[in-house]
């Protein structure tokens, strides 16, 4: 399994940061998870093939993670993009409602033409689903602690787990979700020195990591205010395990960086 940080950062705009979008290569398949404002173009500039993305899971619905679905849906009715292969959208409930407005707002160039759409609204409540066939990968939803609804995920495939918060407080249920998993990718809005509800600072997402057990954690989803701190260093006091500030572009292989 390779991950992709295509976006970093925020609802703010920030030269360095893009929006919420992180992408998973397992076999053969890509899959999204969030796909905030320039996400799609983030994609093809870091490599990933856009064109083929087998799967988005979207945590909740702040524009930052999903203002470039429509861009990604139009895109994929361009004949010169050839699409044919399906795509699902899995979300929190509200989805189906969200392609609706999407299509009145836009219109009927959201609506697939040449492939398949499917929309799969996930419960409010712990879920887990297998994918068997050619594309064997195993799902895992909680409530995250943010607006609400509001998912964690944990995603495994080619014999590796990966979690990703989305947007959220200090959550024991996704300190759970992320038991032993391979890489951990919690938000980290703030330093220590600023305290925001529905949002995690250093030890805040020290704690969720040391409690998971998680092998490598990556701090993501970064404030612009966040920049002129060693948000690293701001963990070391209670994890003592691997861990990273989130670049855009960034590479994981099986759990381990890959420059």
């Amino acid at each position: 399994m390779k991950v992709t940080i295509v976006g970093s950062g925020c609802g703010i705009p920030n030269p360095r940061r893009g929006s919420p979008c992180i992408a998973v290569s397992a076999g053969k398949h890509l899959f999204g998870f969030d796909c905030g404002p320039g996400a799609v173009r983030a994609m093809a500039s870091f490599g990933l093939d856009w064109t083929r993305l087998d799967a988005l899971f979207i945590t909740h619905f702040h524009t930052d993670h999903i203002g470039d679905i429509p861009a990604l849906l139009f895109a994929y009715n361009i004949p010169d993009t050839n699409r044919t292969a399906p795509l699902t959208l899995f979300g929190p409930s509200g989805m189906k409602k969200l392609f609706q407005n999407l299509v009145v707002a836009y219109g009927e160039w959201l609506v697939p033409k040449r492939y398949e759409l499917s929309i799969e609204e996930l419960p409010a409540v712990p879920f887990t689903g297998d994918r068997t066939g050619e594309a064997t990968w195993r799902l895992e939803t909680v409530p995250a602690e943010h607006s609400q609804p509001a998912f964690a995920y944990r995603f495994e495939a080619d014999g590796a787990s990966i979690v990703y918060s989305g947007d959220t407080d200090y959550s024991d249920s996704i300190a759970g979700l992320a038991s032993s998993c391979d890489l951990l990718i919690l938000e980290c809005s703030y330093p220590n020195e600023i305290e925001a509800p529905g949002h995690l600072n250093p030890r805040k997402a020290s704690e969720m990591a040391r409690e998971a057990g998680c092998k490598k954690l990556a701090l993501t989803h970064i404030y612009p205010v966040s920049a002129g701190y060693d948000l690293v260093a701001q963990c070391r006091d209670i994890f003592d395990g691997d861990v990273v500030v989130a670049e855009d572009g960034m590479r994981f292989e099986l759990g381990g960086f890959v420059s």
